[in-house]
């Protein structure tokens, strides 16, 4: 048997509850725009803020968590070594 199946992490988790609150955002945009399309327009224009604000949201909470815990994660921002010392030397 494969024993390669990926662990059910907190950050897995939240993704896909993430990806389930668009989906489910965006379903209800169109379902009120067929009922009521009066107050369609209104509630698109929230869909689209939302689609931008939440992955945002994911990501400073995923950038806190490594802050405060050290882990590495995606968010996490790598060190950068700047500067002649190293710079390899240039072939002649």
């Amino acid at each position: 048997m494969n024993n390669n199946k990926k662990k059910w992490t907190p950050k897995r988790i939240l993704a896909i509850l993430i990806i389930i609150f668009l989906v489910l955002l965006y379903v209800v945009t169109l379902i009120v725009a067929i009922v009521n399309p009066g107050d369609g327009g209104r509630l698109f224009a929230m869909c689209l803020l939302a689609t931008v604000v939440v992955p945002i949201v994911a990501y400073l909470y995923i950038w806190v968590y490594t802050k405060i815990t050290g882990k590495k994660t995606i968010a996490s921002v790598p060190d950068v070594k700047g500067g002649a010392e190293s710079d390899p030397e240039p072939d002649k």
